[in-house]
């Protein structure tokens, strides 16, 4: 991805992913606070991706920095693959490992705009991301791995 509408693309994609992951995560899960958990960021990728799907590329693509650095996105993109029988303990490691990525492509692309009100925006997304890692780690931690 060299261009913001390849990252504008890839980004409603991967929220469109990550909504579809938390809402079957919620109807999968055991327990009502997990499930309220999930439908919550269910939710909230929604949101991102009715954002991301109003981004007039254009327009931003002129407040866009003139450096392009390598945002090395192979780096972020998850190991596990997205399946429709995945167990709970899949959905809670390929949730971590989406949500991980996200943030850092959220802060890439932040880090190659001028525009500051895009910026603040990709930031904030960023940071939304990192709680939802941060979250899902919690639950991970509590639901799987002391069960091991």
């Amino acid at each position: 991805m060299t261009t913001l509408e390849e990252i504008i693309r890839f980004a409603v994609q991967r929220e469109e992913a990550a909504y579809r992951l938390y809402k079957s995560a919620a109807e999968k899960s055991t327990s009502i606070a997990a499930r309220k958990m999930f439908e919550e960021m269910a939710a909230e990728e929604a949101g991102h991706k009715e954002v991301f799907s109003r981004v007039e590329v254009a327009e931003a693509v002129g407040k866009m920095s003139a450096r392009q650095p390598d945002m090395k996105l192979a780096e972020y993109l998850a190991e596990i693959p997205l399946k429709p029988d995945m167990t709970y303990d899949e959905i809670l490691r390929y949730g971590i490992k989406t949500e991980e990525s996200a943030y850092r492509l959220y802060l890439a692309a932040a880090d190659m705009t001028d525009d500051p009100k895009l910026r603040k925006i990709l930031e904030s997304f960023a940071q939304v991301e990192l709680g939802h890692k941060k979250k899902l780690e919690e639950v991970y931690d509590e639901r799987v791995l002391t069960e091991m």
